[in-house]
Parts: C-alpha cells; sequence; structure tokens
C-alpha cells in the first residue's frame, strides 16, 4: 500500500471518527444523566437534529436510547468502511458490509465506553472544575455504566474500583466483538 493511499484511508478515518463521535455523544447523551442545557449537548443536539430529527418520526425511541441516532451511527460506519474498501480496492459484498458496520458500531461504542472511563478514573486524581462542559459530560455518561461496578467489593478501600472493574468488562466485551468480527471476516474495525 502506498504513503499516498495510507494517508487517504487517515482522513478519511478522520472524518467518519468525528461524525461517529458526535453521532455516538447523540446516543450516550439522553442515557446519561447530563443536563441538556449543556453546551456540549446543545452543539450535538443542533449538529444532528436536522439528520435524526426527521428519522425520529420513523424509528422513535425506545425509552431513552435514540434508534434513529443508532441507524445514522451504523449508516456511518458502512459509509466509512464502503469508502476504505474503494480505496484500497476491494470488492464491496453489501450483505458482508452490513454485518460489518453493526459490528463496528458495537466495537466503536465499547471502545469509547472504554477510554471514556479511563478518563473519569484519570480526572478522578486530580480536581477538575466541576462546571467544566466536558466534565459534565464524562461524569454523566460514566455514571449509568459505573454504577453496577460500585456494589463490587471491596468497599473499606479509599480509592473506588469501579472504573477497573467496568474497564476490565468492557474490554472483555471488545475481545469477543474482535474474535465474532474474525470469526465472520470483518473487514475492518474502528481505531482503539
Amino acid at each position: 500500500m502506498s504513503a499516498l493511499t495510507e494517508i487517504l484511508i487517515l482522513l478519511v478515518q478522520l472524518v467518519f471518527g468525528t461524525l461517529m463521535l458526535i453521532v455516538a455523544l447523540r446516543i450516550a447523551l439522553p442515557l446519561s444523566t447530563t443536563r441538556f442545557s449543556n453546551p456540549i449537548c446543545q452543539f450535538v443536539y443542533k449538529f444532528t437534529n436536522p439528520v435524526i430529527g426527521p428519522l425520529m418520526r420513523v424509528l422513535p425511541p425506545y425509552r431513552k436510547l435514540s434508534l434513529a441516532a443508532v441507524f445514522v451511527a451504523w449508516l456511518i460506519l458502512i459509509a466509512e468502511i464502503a469508502t476504505i474498501a474503494l480505496i484500497v480496492g476491494l470488492p464491496i459484498d453489501p450483505v458482508r458490509l452490513l454485518t460489518d458496520g453493526f459490528i463496528g458500531l458495537l466495537f466503536y461504542l465499547l471502545t469509547g465506553a472504554f477510554w471514556l472511563i479511563v478518563i473519569f478514573a484519570l480526572m478522578s486524581f486530580f480536581s477538575p472544575a466541576h462546571g467544566n462542559p466536558a466534565v459534565e459530560v464524562v461524569y454523566g455518561i460514566t455514571d449509568p455504566i459505573l454504577r453496577p461496578f460500585y456494589r463490587i467489593p471491596p468497599h473499606s478501600w479509599p480509592v473506588s474500583l469501579a472504573p477497573l472493574y467496568a474497564g476490565l468488562a468492557i474490554r472483555i466485551a471488545m475481545i469477543f466483538v474482535g474474535k465474532l468480527a474474525s470469526a465472520l471476516g470483518a473487514f475492518a474495525l474502528p481505531l482503539v
């Protein structure tokens, strides 16, 4: 593969990865404890509403989960995989593209949750300004993920091991998704 091809793939991954980050936040924010008036939340909704808003009439939310946002994220991953396949010169199989998009979406969301927990754990060593919108988003998204892990002992330690437990569980899930991808012959997974 030439250097130009690798640079082109990197740029494609950057563009699609940025879109996926915004749509993944659109999926995660309603499930979190983040205020709707948070500036990051407002940006995400304003950016995604032109596409996700009309789709919500066809794909209404299930409880707090935006099925329209999940569908858009899946389409973005399918478009990314197809674009990279075209750049590399691989044939595009529509059925495989659909399954690769689904596996990629699972892997992307798990990876995002893992890194948010790492950021949460690092922030716990410092005293971040809780009024900061980014801090509120990280805490708001990680709180529902970490809540079940707070019940796991030891409780008498001066630090909580919940981020460690949650990170371990997510990494194990990522290994299973990776093995599933390998078994199905998936073309590509998002960057870890």
